[in-house]
């Protein structure tokens, strides 16, 4: 049972970071690329799978250039490097109800134990396209586009109330 002073969990829109897409269109062979549907910590941000041959680079906006120049390196002759900043608005998620508020309008089981840290899913919530990247135990970010961000931030309000009931 929560305390009915704080919610089972919060929703906190992000500022916005520098957004980089990595593009491949060869076999990727490079150590700092996550595996399929994982994200990992390097030094110019948090890097994510979020397709078959396609990553997502979150960075602070003032190392974008060394960020985009890492990306490059990496595609080289076979993908490329596309700045998708301001594409995608960013929610962290934090406290024991993460997943459970996911599972409202969600088609995916956030409840898998094997759904952890440093696991990334692509999925549709309330119709919208989402990316859910699991920080830790009790946090996750999800990315969803800026149109569809007013729209999920009141639907997970709305649950929220609910859920503390």
């Amino acid at each position: 049972m929560t305390d009915a002073a704080s919610p089972p969990v919060t929703v906190t829109r992000c500022a916005p970071d520098a957004l980089l897409r990595l593009e491949l269109w060869g076999a990727a062979a490079d150590p700092r690329l996550p595996g399929v549907c994982r994200a990992q910590d390097l030094a110019e941000g948090r890097l994510l799978w979020i397709e078959p041959g396609a990553y997502m680079l979150r960075g602070p906006l003032g190392e974008l250039n060394s960020a985009s120049a890492m990306l490059t390196a990496i595609a080289g002759d076979d993908g490329a490097v596309i700045d998708i900043t301001g594409g995608l608005a960013r929610f962290r998620l934090g406290g024991p109800a993460w997943r459970e508020l996911l599972t409202v309008g969600a088609v995916f089981d956030v409840e898998n134990p094997t759904f952890g840290p440093s696991c990334v899913a692509a999925t549709i919530l309330h119709h919208a396209a989402i990316w859910i990247d699991v920080i830790d135990a009790g946090t996750a970010d999800v990315y969803a586009l800026p149109s569809y961000a007013q729209e999920l931030a009141e639907g997970w309000a709305r649950a929220i109330e609910r859920l503390g009931a």
